[in-house]
């Protein structure tokens, strides 16, 4: 008797599926171990990178948030110039003789501090052919930047060698309150003969901290402790409100020229006292004094 053959089974059954579907083999014990080993080497890269930037974030942050420099010409050579006042109405401002110079002139013969006739602290050589002043607010992200980058290289080049003046007028529209508490502090400073340099101090602190905390009286005294100021006498001064009308002559100055914002730089030419607004980064100051030396 012949055996009965089974009929081949085909995709087709007695259900309306297919076939079961089929996978490819999966990953051997040493495969697993070298990805899970490869993926472990690029953690820990990826979390040293981390650390290490996050490191040098600390550090420089660090640095910058740091104690204020102490007022002398070895920590600001910038403004290691004679003190020569000339305010008729601020007679105190970085008057002549007001501190004594711990170190040599950085400017060339003639190049002092001083205050212009618009009541504004002014760098420069006051016969130098060309005059420029920025309007500038401490609490304007902007003129913290122009002042650290553009503007103490033009300093260096063309104010402590005599070619230009430069001057800041103080603007209080972006911090308001803390702004003006911040300006004061400045001006009182230069009843001490250091403007300049509580200037500096004032774009420092509020380039690493909040407005309420670095533009405080409590932080203002500390500052001006560290910087080997008179910081009870200096706190007195902003307290009394002594420089309110130097401001609100500054936003006058400003308002007449046509600045709506910070910061701004404006031009005068000899004697005029009349002021232009110019592009203010550094080439183009370049620019315009050497032109004016030409003339």
């Amino acid at each position: 008797m012949t055996a009965q053959q089974r009929p081949e089974q085909t995709g087709a059954g007695l259900f309306p599926w297919g076939a079961r579907a089929t996978f490819s083999p999966g990953k051997t014990r040493r495969q697993r171990q070298e990805q899970w080993q490869q993926q472990t080497t690029i953690l820990v890269a990826v979390l040293a990178v981390s650390i290490i930037a996050s490191a040098v974030f600390i550090v420089a942050n660090w640095r910058q948030i740091g104690g204020a420099k102490a007022v002398s010409c070895a920590a600001f050579p910038q403004f290691c110039l004679p003190h020569a006042g000339g305010s008729t109405t601020l007679p105190a401002l970085e008057a002549a003789g007001v501190r004594q110079l711990d170190g040599q002139s950085s400017g060339v013969p003639g190049v002092v501090r001083g205050v212009d006739v618009n009541g504004i602290p002014t760098l420069g050589d006051p016969s130098a052919p060309v005059h420029f002043v920025t309007v500038s607010d401490y609490a304007c992200p902007h003129c913290q930047n122009y002042h650290e980058t553009d503007v103490p290289r033009f300093i260096e080049d063309y104010v402590l060698t005599g070619q230009a003046t430069f001057g800041i007028a103080l603007a209080t529209g972006t911090g308001q309150f803390y702004s003006e508490t911040a300006s004061q502090a400045a001006l009182c400073a230069g009843e001490q003969g250091a403007f300049w340099e509580m200037s500096e101090e004032m774009f420092r602190l509020a380039r690493t901290r909040q407005l309420a905390s670095a533009f405080s009286l409590d932080q203002i005294r500390d500052s001006a402790r560290e910087m080997g100021l008179d910081a009870q006498k200096l706190v007195e001064c902003v307290a009394s409100n002594r420089y309110a009308q130097s401001l609100r002559q500054f936003r006058v100055f400003a308002g007449d020229h046509g600045v709506s914002a910070t910061p701004t730089v404006l031009v005068s030419y000899g004697d005029s006292n009349v002021w232009t607004i110019v592009r203010r980064d550094y080439e183009s100051l370049k620019q315009l004094t050497e032109a004016a030396h030409r003339q």
